[in-house]
C-alpha cells in the first residue's frame, strides 16, 4: 500500500472519529431530532447543519481537494446537475454515517458550483432546486419540525388551540400568488396573524428557502479553485445555458417572431428567462403586448416556464388576469412614453425604428412589413 494511500485512509479514519465525537458530544444540547444526522442532511439550509459544518473545521482547500471529501464532491455536483434538469436536487442514496456526512457537506460545494457558472439563471434554478427538495421532505415531517424550522427561517409562526397562523407581513412577503386561496382576502386573520394549514405553510418555506439562497449566492464570487476543480461540469451546464438562451431567442410564438420584437420586450423576455427579478410592470407590459399580437395564453404560458424559479400556479393567475380571462379588463400594452415612464426603455438598445414609432407595437409591425 502506498503511503499516500495510507495516509488517506488514517485522515478518513480520524474524520470519522471526529464526526462521531461531534454527534455524541457537541450536539447534546440540540433537540432530540437534530441530532439525527439524516435531519441535517435533508434540510442543510438550517442553522443546526452550518454550525455542524463550521464544527468540522475543514479548510475550503481540503474539502476541494481531500480524497476524504471526494463523495462530497460528487454529490455537490448531482446537486446542481439534478436542479438544473429536473428543478429538484434530488435524494441520493445514503446508508452509513459516513454518507450522511458527505450529503451535509456536498450543500456547500454545490453552492460554490453554482456561483463559478456566473449565470443569474443558474443561481435561481439551484435555489428553486433545493426548496422543492425541501418542501416535498418537510411535508411528511411533524408539525413539531415544520416550526422548528419556521423559527430558524425567522417566520413568525405560532399555532394555538391546533389552528397554525403566520404574522400578516410575513405572509404577504412569501406567499407564493395572490391566486385565489392565496389572496388575503381569502384568508381567516386575526390580530395580525393568517390562518393556514400545515401544507401552505410548508409552501410558504420553500419560498424562503428559495429567496434565502438566492440573496445568498447572489452576493457571493466564485471560488477559483472551485472553478478549476468542477470545470468540466461547469462547462457543461454552461454550454446547454447558452443553447437554450439561442433556442429561445430565435424560436417563434406562436405566429409571433420573437426576433422582431421590440428591443424594450426582448428585454423583458430575456430578463424573465434568466431568473432576473423583473418588475411587475414589466411582466405586464410583456404579457399584453404578446397578447395583442395573437399569441394565445398556453404560448405566452411556456415562454414563462423556461424560467428557473418559474411557479404554475402564480403564472396563470398573472396572464389570465391581464388577457381578461379572470377579469372584466382585456389590457392592452403600454406606449412608448409609458414605458419610458416604468423604466422599461433600454435606451442604449434603441434602434432607428424605435425612432420612427410611439408604440410598441407599431415597432412590431412595421419591422415585420419591412421583410
Amino acid at each position: 500500500m502506498s503511503q499516500a494511500l495510507h495516509q488517506a485512509e488514517l485522515r478518513a479514519l480520524q474524520t470519522g472519529i471526529v464526526f462521531l465525537y461531534l454527534k455524541l458530544k457537541d450536539f447534546y444540547h440540540f433537540k432530540e431530532w437534530m441530532t439525527d444526522l439524516k435531519k441535517l442532511a435533508l434540510y442543510p439550509f438550517l442553522s443546526d447543519s452550518r454550525e455542524f459544518v463550521k464544527k468540522l473545521n475543514i479548510s475550503i482547500e481540503d474539502l476541494l481537494t481531500d480524497v476524504v471529501y471526494e463523495k462530497a464532491r460528487v454529490f455537490g455536483i448531482e446537486r446542481v446537475v439534478n436542479a438544473f434538469k429536473k428543478r429538484d436536487v434530488g435524494d441520493r442514496k445514503l446508508v452509513n454515517e459516513s454518507d450522511f456526512v458527505s450529503e451535509i457537506l456536498s450543500y456547500p460545494i454545490a453552492k460554490m458550483i453554482s456561483t463559478c457558472i456566473r449565470d443569474s439563471f443558474m443561481i435561481r434554478r439551484y435555489a428553486l432546486g433545493e426548496a422543492r427538495h425541501a418542501y416535498r421532505h418537510l411535508l411528511n415531517e411533524s408539525l413539531d419540525f415544520v416550526l422548528f424550522v419556521c423559527k430558524d427561517l425567522n417566520l413568525d409562526v405560532k399555532e394555538e388551540d391546533g389552528k397554525l397562523r403566520i404574522h400578516f407581513i410575513d405572509y404577504l412577503r412569501y406567499a407564493p400568488t395572490n391566486y385565489k386561496k392565496w389572496k388575503l382576502v381569502n384568508r381567516e386573520m386575526s390580530k395580525g396573524f393568517v390562518r393556514l394549514d400545515k401544507k401552505d405553510l410548508v409552501r410558504v418555506i420553500q419560498e424562503v428557502v428559495m429567496k434565502t439562497i438566492v440573496d445568498d449566492l447572489s452576493t457571493k464570487s466564485c471560488i477559483d479553485l472551485a472553478e478549476d476543480i468542477f470545470r468540466k461540469e461547469i462547462d457543461e451546464i454552461r454550454e446547454e445555458l447558452n443553447r437554450q438562451k439561442k433556442r429561445l431567442s430565435t424560436h417563434p410564438v406562436g405566429r409571433v417572431s420573437v426576433v422582431d420584437l421590440p428591443p424594450c420586450m426582448k428585454e423583458i423576455l430575456k430578463m424573465i428567462q434568466s431568473g432576473e427579478n423583473v418588475p411587475h410592470m414589466g411582466r405586464f407590459s410583456f404579457v399584453a403586448f404578446m397578447h395583442a399580437l395573437g399569441a394565445s395564453r398556453e404560448e405566452i404560458f411556456k415562454l414563462f416556464s423556461t424560467a428557473p424559479d418559474f411557479d404554475e400556479e402564480r403564472t396563470r393567475y398573472q396572464i389570465d388576469h391581464i388577457t381578461g380571462k379572470i377579469s372584466s379588463t382585456e389590457y392592452v400594452p403600454p406606449s412608448c412614453d409609458k414605458m419610458r415612464t416604468y423604466g422599461l426603455c433600454p435606451a442604449d438598445k434603441i434602434d432607428d425604428i424605435c425612432k420612427s414609432v410611439k408604440h410598441p407595437l407599431s415597432y412590431y409591425w412595421k419591422k415585420v412589413k419591412k421583410k
